[in-house]
């Protein structure tokens, strides 16, 4: 990117490394050794920190630095709460919107998903993922309500990345893939609502359960690298 400063490219390196689930939640990052790791001065990192905060990804505290941000139950509870509602939503815009072009892709789509369990790594599923819902919230043809989903996309990646470290789960999501387009086909609304809410729910059970076993000793022996 040309005449991006410094401290940007250090933004999109570590939000990168934190979507990916590289960096925990609540692991902490030193000035110093963020500074070492980059190779640049100390405010540049705290530039890129600002920038990270600014988007929800990390928190600041004085005398006590920045750490990535760890939603707590309530939160999680809350975020997926909108999130289910949301979606609900687009697809019922979406419904009668859809042609049969949208339908060949999203098929295409999610036999690609199926076929990339045991071979792509998480960004690549979630990219895959992504495309497949972004063709419907398309043909819902509302670009606030698409904003809004949008807004919510930094703290879902985090949880879908906690989620994404288990086959059965990625496997799961592939074939509710499937059971979608078939309810979008029949135009099957109450379907589709239990989809959406199962789909999600599982994202949401799967956050919960990694996140009860980042333990502070956990984070200690990452920092440390024991493992």
């Amino acid at each position: 990117m040309k005449n991006c400063p410094p401290s940007q490219l250090v933004a999109d390196h570590l939000e990168d490394l934190i979507l990916s689930g590289q960096l925990l939640p609540r692991e902490r990052l030193g000035e110093t050794d963020m500074a070492d790791r980059f190779s640049v001065k100390r405010h540049v990192i705290r530039d890129a920190f600002k920038v990270l905060e600014s988007k929800g990804l990390i928190e600041t505290k004085r005398y006590k630095g920045a750490r990535v941000v760890s939603l707590s139950m309530k939160e999680i509870s809350d975020v997926f709460d909108i999130r289910i509602n949301l979606e609900r939503f687009a697809y019922s815009l979406a419904l009668n919107n859809m042609r049969e072009e949208d339908f060949s892709e999203l098929e295409a789509i999610a036999a690609k998903f199926l076929d990339s369990v045991d071979t792509a790594n998480v960004e690549e599923l979630s990219r895959l993922n992504t495309e497949f819902h972004n063709i419907i919230y398309k043909r819902a043809d509302n670009a606030a309500l698409v904003e809004i989903i949008n807004d919510l996309h930094v703290k879902l990646y985090i949880t879908r990345y906690a989620a994404w470290d288990k086959r059965e789960y990625i496997l799961q999501s592939g074939e509710e893939h499937l059971e979608f387009i078939e309810a979008m086909r029949k135009k099957d609304i109450d379907v589709l609502n239990d989809l959406s809410r199962r789909h999600i729910y599982n994202s949401k059970t799967a956050y919960e359960k990694r996140i009860s076993k980042i333990t502070p000793l956990a984070l200690c022996e990452k920092e440390v690298g024991l493992k």
